[in-house]
């Protein structure tokens, strides 16, 4: 079957129209399901601390914090290593400290990574 002029211009209109509209759709990262485990989860200040993650992307560089309050965010997980990378598996474990100007209370402990991943755990200082 032949297609006159007419129909072949609107078919290849259709056809740009839907690659145009392909092209164009927002690209969604996957939901991270990453999760932090901190040992031990309650401790006193200048108290050692180990951050194990899981569900990360193989690569992914992690930046681990404690927020304090008040805008106060602390940098956790850098002691003797200049970034925290997951492995090929998504994991990663780095050892730190609570820090020595921690009031006593419960926080928030947030490692992000640099490909969508994210995982929060709680912090309790006494």
């Amino acid at each position: 079957m032949k297609l006159d002029a007419g129909h072949r211009l609107l078919a290849l209109c259709l056809i740009l129209g839907l690659t145009a509209f392909a092209c164009s759709a927002p690209v969604v990262a996957p939901e991270s399901k990453g999760q932090i485990t901190l040992t031990p989860a309650v401790g006193k200040k200048g108290t050692a601390i180990t951050i194990e993650g899981k569900g990360f992307q193989a690569g992914e560089v992690i930046d681990i914090t404690l927020d304090l309050g008040g805008g106060n965010l602390v940098g956790l997980g850098t002691e003797k290593v200049e970034e925290i990378k997951a492995d090929a598996a998504g994991t990663f474990k780095v050892n730190s400290g609570i820090p020595v100007n921690a009031k006593p209370g419960t926080y928030k402990v947030t490692a992000e990574g640099n490909k969508g991943g994210k995982a929060s755990a709680q912090l309790v200082v006494q």
